[in-house]
């Protein structure tokens, strides 16, 4: 069986601060006399669920259509609930409890409540999230065999570094030199409260082959027993 972790993109698909709208823009339509209905789709590449690549802030990293297929196939994935942390961010403390000596993980995917407000308060839910802290941040890179890392709000870093231009947990979770050793694909904005309390055999998270980006939305879903 499986399971769609993906939002539906739509005009009212919440943004982060001042990045423009999700747009549909009729080209053709038949109820106007066309022959067949076209649209235009105004998009960011981090509109909606999307995949982060490391090239999104390591201008060394390798773009959106330079990762392999083996890189949409995760076959080890690791779902955890942070939703009683101590506190307001995501820590290595909150991380390295779920994760043995000898993991083999391929997958984190993050549930830490945030998008239980998403529908109800999409303005809070890509503002006040719980980013990941640097210390965890390096702990994922430095310390686990994950390719990849899911979570359940809009952005890996605080917002307000974002604000000021700076970005410590991507810059480290994407592999910019000087800072990080290897970089991983990201998967923002994941709908994993469907994933609560299941057991996973797989997850697939596709990509737009979008030809020297730096990221796309993304299909995202999992394979449960």
């Amino acid at each position: 069986m499986f399971i769609s972790l993906t939002y539906p993109l739509s005009e009212d698909t919440p943004v982060f601060g001042k990045n423009p709208k999700v747009k549909f823009e009729p080209v053709r339509r038949t109820a106007r006399g066309d022959v067949n209905n076209v649209t235009m789709c105004h998009l960011l590449t981090h509109h909606g669920t999307h995949m982060d690549a490391p090239f999104h802030f390591n201008p060394e990293g390798i773009t959106i259509d330079k990762l392999s297929l083996d890189d949409y196939i995760f076959s080890r994935p690791k779902l955890i609930d942070v939703r009683n942390r101590p506190g307001s961010v995501i820590d290595r403390s909150d991380i390295e409890p779920f994760f043995t000596e000898d993991d083999d993980s391929d997958l984190l995917l993050v549930f830490s409540g945030a998008s239980l407000m998403r529908e109800s308060n999409p303005g809070d839910y890509m503002l006040h999230y719980s980013p990941f802290t640097v210390e965890a941040a390096k702990f994922i890179i430095e310390e686990t065999r994950l390719r990849g890392l899911a979570m359940d709000f809009g952005c890996v870093d605080l917002a307000d570094d974002i604000f000021a231009g700076e970005s410590p947990v991507h810059n480290i979770m994407l592999g910019k030199r000087g800072v990080s050793s290897r970089g991983i694909p990201l998967v923002e904005d994941v709908n994993l409260f469907p994933l609560l309390g299941k057991k996973i055999k797989r997850v697939f998270a596709i990509p737009l082959v979008l030809k020297g980006l730096d990221g796309s939305p993304a299909n995202i879903f999992a394979e449960i027993e």
